[in-house]
């Protein structure tokens, strides 16, 4: 088992880079990068805490944390920021010409700069996608499943996204199961802008004594005073209390964050008439077992529901009546797995004779429930309603 050291109820692996960049090529698994910012994050966003919590590895990003583990007497032997780590993981894996990366994040044209200047470095069409989303892209799940398509369509084994955090750990967290030929997960922050040349890093003597976050503050001091001098002050006092035994952890385990997340989508599902009260239990009870797993893994094991249905009530569901775009009913119980094609034209052909609503229709057949029905109508704003229903 790695050995792993714990700052503010986050355990952050202590490995090696290149101990890291091996496991990557064999194993694959998702990283992220606990730095000062992130830790104090992980203390008010129970999401964010838990995606961490999953996450194949965390490792060091800020020499602060390497002075915090000195203090706390647990020693982390080496910082591996993504900024660092991404370089190294391309030019480890140069040569092999089954490690493909499509590169996310940035501004337009920056990642397309910095898939140019990366490929000319190794030599050969490494990075072999790249995409800077728009704006607020994440709450756009049009768009978000237009990038899935992208990243699918272009073969690519690696995914390098840099957006920011937590955004970019959500974004792998939700849309990873989709993204089929993806092994590798890299969240890698201002990284890209680094490798286009778009930013300067801070001189490197900065880096190796813990006051990058210095440069950055005079770099962007519009964006970044409030982060390092207001949002990222307490850690230092929670260090404190966590060395004389005092701090209060916000979720004292995962075993806690999972009895915040799961019961709310075995609740949802057991609404919808999807799962009943004594199927969540179970999956309740074998999470306690094995507290590492999400709940709606145990599901689709077990072959209750499909993963695009549980992807669809976990994630998407709640943001039905805050979406920008309308669809009709179809779209939404297709997405879910709980139509499909064939079924939909049916659906439609039948309106056209029976003057019924569609999800009358769909239930009438009985390939929808009426309680999975409501739910998901529940969910919509009142004002779209009756668009979704026709």
């Amino acid at each position: 088992m790695d050995n792993e050291i714990n700052i503010l109820n986050v355990p952050i692996h202590n490995i090696t880079k290149i101990e890291l960049l091996q496991r990557l090529g064999s194993e694959g698994g998702t990283v992220v990068t606990p730095n000062v910012d992130h830790l104090m994050k992980l203390q008010k966003d129970p999401e964010f805490y838990g995606i961490y919590q999953t996450s194949t590895y965390r490792v060091c990003d800020s020499k602060i944390l390497i002075y915090a583990s000195k203090f706390l007497g647990q020693p982390i032997q080496e910082k591996i920021s993504g900024s660092d780590l991404f370089p190294a993981f391309y030019d480890y894996y140069k040569d092999n010409e089954k490690i493909t990366i499509f590169l996310m994040g940035a501004a337009v044209g920056v990642a397309k700069r910095a898939q140019e200047k990366i490929n000319a470095k190794v030599g050969r069409e490494m990075i072999i996608e790249s995409y800077s989303p728009p704006f607020d892209f994440e709450k756009d799940e049009l768009e978000c499943q237009r990038i899935v398509t992208r990243i699918n369509e272009s073969g690519a084994t690696v995914l390098a996204i840099g957006v920011g955090a937590p955004k970019q750990e959500k974004w792998i967290s939700k849309y990873r199961n989709q993204l089929k030929n993806v092994k590798v997960f890299l969240a890698i922050g201002a990284t890209i802008d680094f490798e286009a040349g778009e930013k300067k890093r801070s001189p490197q003597w900065m880096s190796d004594i813990g006051i990058e976050w210095l440069h950055r503050l005079f770099s962007d001091p519009g964006r970044m005073w409030k982060r390092y001098l207001v949002d990222d002050l307490p850690f230092f006092w929670l260090l404190l209390l966590q060395k004389f035994k005092l701090y209060t952890p916000p979720f004292s385990t995962r075993e806690e964050f999972v009895n915040w997340e799961s019961p709310r989508l075995g609740q949802i599902l057991n609404k919808a008439g999807l799962m009943s009260i004594e199927q969540v239990d179970q999956v309740l009870e074998l999470q306690r077992q094995k507290p590492e797993k999400r709940f709606g893994e145990f599901v689709v094991e077990l072959g209750w529901l499909e993963q695009e249905t549980i992807d669809f009530f976990a994630d998407c569901l709640t943001e039905l009546g805050l979406s920008k775009h309308r669809h009709p009913l179809g779209y939404y119980l297709y997405k879910a797995k709980l139509l499909d094609e064939d079924q939909i034209d049916l659906i439609l052909e039948e309106q056209k004779e029976l003057n019924m609503r569609f999800g009358e229709i769909a239930v009438m057949k009985g390939w929808v429930k009426q309680q999975t029905l409501d739910t998901v109508l529940d969910y919509l704003s009142e004002e779209f309603k009756d668009s979704f229903v026709a």
